[in-house]
Protein backbone atom coordinates (compact mmCIF):
# COMPACT_ATOMS: atom_id res chain seq x y z
CA UNK A 1 0.00 0.00 0.00
CA UNK A 2 3.02 2.44 0.96
CA UNK A 3 5.13 1.97 -2.22
CA UNK A 4 1.56 2.39 -4.56
CA UNK A 5 1.17 5.72 -2.50
CA UNK A 6 4.74 6.25 -3.25
CA UNK A 7 4.13 5.66 -6.70
CA UNK A 8 1.31 7.32 -6.94
CA UNK A 9 2.68 11.13 -5.73
CA UNK A 10 5.63 10.53 -8.06
CA UNK A 11 3.51 10.28 -11.02
CA UNK A 12 1.33 13.26 -9.71
CA UNK A 13 4.46 15.22 -9.16
CA UNK A 14 5.77 14.53 -12.89
CA UNK A 15 2.78 15.43 -14.34
CA UNK A 16 1.76 18.39 -12.30
CA UNK A 17 4.18 20.78 -14.10
CA UNK A 18 2.94 19.50 -17.44
CA UNK A 19 -0.93 20.65 -16.51
CA UNK A 20 0.03 23.97 -15.24
CA UNK A 21 1.43 24.71 -18.83
CA UNK A 22 5.27 24.97 -17.50
CA UNK A 23 7.81 23.29 -20.09
CA UNK A 24 11.23 23.22 -20.86
CA UNK A 25 12.50 26.03 -22.86
CA UNK A 26 15.92 25.89 -24.37
CA UNK A 27 18.22 28.76 -23.49
CA UNK A 28 19.53 29.54 -27.08
CA UNK A 29 17.10 32.06 -28.87
CA UNK A 30 16.35 32.76 -32.43
CA UNK A 31 17.47 36.35 -33.86
CA UNK A 32 14.28 37.74 -35.54
CA UNK A 33 14.82 37.70 -39.61
CA UNK A 34 16.98 35.02 -39.92
CA UNK A 35 19.83 36.39 -38.85
CA UNK A 36 22.68 34.08 -38.83
CA UNK A 37 25.37 36.63 -37.86
CA UNK A 38 26.02 39.57 -35.89
CA UNK A 39 27.62 42.74 -35.52
CA UNK A 40 27.74 44.84 -32.73
CA UNK A 41 29.90 47.63 -33.17
CA UNK A 42 30.06 50.12 -29.89
CA UNK A 43 27.99 52.14 -28.80
CA UNK A 44 27.81 56.07 -29.24
CA UNK A 45 27.98 57.41 -25.87
CA UNK A 46 26.71 60.63 -25.56
CA UNK A 47 26.57 60.93 -21.90
CA UNK A 48 29.59 62.26 -19.63
CA UNK A 49 30.67 59.02 -18.30
CA UNK A 50 33.91 57.98 -19.17
CA UNK A 51 34.22 54.47 -21.75
CA UNK A 52 30.73 53.89 -20.24
CA UNK A 53 29.61 52.84 -23.89
CA UNK A 54 32.57 49.97 -24.05
CA UNK A 55 32.00 48.71 -21.21
CA UNK A 56 28.03 48.26 -22.00
CA UNK A 57 29.30 47.21 -25.94
CA UNK A 58 31.18 44.64 -24.32
CA UNK A 59 28.84 42.86 -22.32
CA UNK A 60 26.07 43.18 -24.93
CA UNK A 61 28.58 41.10 -27.21
CA UNK A 62 28.83 38.36 -24.42
CA UNK A 63 25.03 38.47 -23.90
CA UNK A 64 24.17 38.11 -27.37
CA UNK A 65 26.77 35.44 -27.93
CA UNK A 66 25.57 33.48 -24.92
CA UNK A 67 21.55 33.70 -25.59
CA UNK A 68 21.95 33.16 -29.27
CA UNK A 69 24.97 31.07 -30.27
CA UNK A 70 25.21 33.24 -33.60
CA UNK A 71 29.01 34.69 -34.62
CA UNK A 72 28.98 37.76 -32.86
CA UNK A 73 31.39 40.22 -33.86
CA UNK A 74 32.55 44.36 -33.29
CA UNK A 75 32.12 44.46 -36.75
CA UNK A 76 29.48 46.21 -38.74
CA UNK A 77 31.07 44.40 -41.74
CA UNK A 78 30.80 40.86 -43.06
CA UNK A 79 27.19 40.22 -40.92
CA UNK A 80 23.48 39.61 -41.78
CA UNK A 81 23.04 42.57 -39.21
CA UNK A 82 23.66 44.91 -37.57
CA UNK A 83 23.03 45.98 -33.79
CA UNK A 84 23.51 50.16 -33.27
CA UNK A 85 23.13 51.60 -29.95
CA UNK A 86 23.44 55.50 -28.53
CA UNK A 87 23.53 55.64 -24.91
CA UNK A 88 21.46 59.06 -24.43
CA UNK A 89 21.48 58.97 -20.56
CA UNK A 90 23.02 57.78 -17.88
CA UNK A 91 21.93 59.27 -13.98
CA UNK A 92 21.95 58.15 -10.53
CA UNK A 93 19.74 59.00 -7.72
CA UNK A 94 20.29 58.39 -3.87
CA UNK A 95 17.56 56.13 -2.18
CA UNK A 96 19.00 55.48 0.97
CA UNK A 97 21.49 56.68 3.54
CA UNK A 98 23.97 55.34 6.05
CA UNK A 99 23.57 56.98 9.47
CA UNK A 100 25.87 59.61 9.03
CA UNK A 101 23.94 60.86 6.34
CA UNK A 102 25.74 59.49 3.29
CA UNK A 103 23.82 57.67 0.38
CA UNK A 104 24.37 54.42 0.43
CA UNK A 105 22.15 52.98 -2.31
CA UNK A 106 21.49 54.38 -5.69
CA UNK A 107 18.77 53.87 -8.06
CA UNK A 108 20.84 54.15 -12.01
CA UNK A 109 18.84 54.68 -15.24
CA UNK A 110 20.42 54.27 -18.30
CA UNK A 111 18.48 55.38 -21.61
CA UNK A 112 19.87 54.25 -25.31
CA UNK A 113 18.51 54.07 -28.48
CA UNK A 114 18.78 50.60 -30.18
CA UNK A 115 18.17 48.87 -33.59
CA UNK A 116 18.81 46.19 -35.43
CA UNK A 117 19.29 46.03 -38.98
CA UNK A 118 19.83 43.68 -41.38
CA UNK A 119 22.20 44.40 -43.63
CA UNK A 120 21.16 43.00 -47.24
CA UNK A 121 17.92 45.28 -47.35
CA UNK A 122 18.60 47.57 -44.81
CA UNK A 123 15.36 46.32 -42.64
CA UNK A 124 14.91 47.06 -39.39
CA UNK A 125 14.39 44.06 -37.36
CA UNK A 126 13.86 45.45 -33.88
CA UNK A 127 13.76 49.35 -32.79
CA UNK A 128 13.44 50.82 -29.72
CA UNK A 129 14.44 54.85 -29.69
CA UNK A 130 13.62 55.15 -26.21
CA UNK A 131 14.64 51.88 -23.88
CA UNK A 132 15.38 52.65 -20.32
CA UNK A 133 17.32 50.34 -17.99
CA UNK A 134 16.82 51.08 -13.77
CA UNK A 135 18.35 49.10 -11.32
CA UNK A 136 19.67 49.65 -7.60
CA UNK A 137 23.03 49.57 -6.85
CA UNK A 138 25.12 49.52 -2.92
CA UNK A 139 27.46 51.61 -2.86
CA UNK A 140 30.01 52.06 -0.51
CA UNK A 141 29.64 55.55 1.07
CA UNK A 142 33.48 55.98 2.28
CA UNK A 143 34.92 58.48 -0.18
CA UNK A 144 38.54 55.88 -0.47
CA UNK A 145 36.23 53.11 -0.78
CA UNK A 146 33.44 54.44 -2.91
CA UNK A 147 36.51 55.01 -6.08
CA UNK A 148 37.92 51.21 -5.73
CA UNK A 149 34.38 50.40 -6.42
CA UNK A 150 33.52 52.35 -9.41
CA UNK A 151 35.07 50.56 -11.97
CA UNK A 152 33.48 46.66 -10.56
CA UNK A 153 30.20 48.59 -10.01
CA UNK A 154 29.95 49.85 -13.71
CA UNK A 155 31.03 46.34 -14.85
CA UNK A 156 27.75 44.72 -12.75
CA UNK A 157 25.42 47.52 -14.37
CA UNK A 158 26.77 46.90 -17.58
CA UNK A 159 26.28 43.14 -17.61
CA UNK A 160 22.66 44.06 -15.84
CA UNK A 161 22.16 45.87 -18.30
CA UNK A 162 23.01 44.11 -21.79
CA UNK A 163 21.18 41.26 -19.93
CA UNK A 164 17.74 43.49 -20.08
CA UNK A 165 18.52 44.56 -23.50
CA UNK A 166 19.24 41.23 -24.97
CA UNK A 167 15.75 39.80 -23.00
CA UNK A 168 13.99 42.30 -24.92
CA UNK A 169 15.46 42.03 -28.37
CA UNK A 170 14.74 38.28 -28.31
CA UNK A 171 11.23 37.88 -26.68
CA UNK A 172 9.84 40.73 -28.82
Amino acid sequence: MRRMLLRALSISLLLFPAACGYRLVSAVQILPGGVRSLGIPTFINTTRQYKLEQGITEAVLQEFFLRTRVPVNSDASGVDAVFQGVIRDMRSSPVSFDKEGFASEFLVTVQISAKLVRVRDGAVLWQNPDFVYQNRYVLNSRVTEFFSEENAALGRLARDFAASLASTVLTR
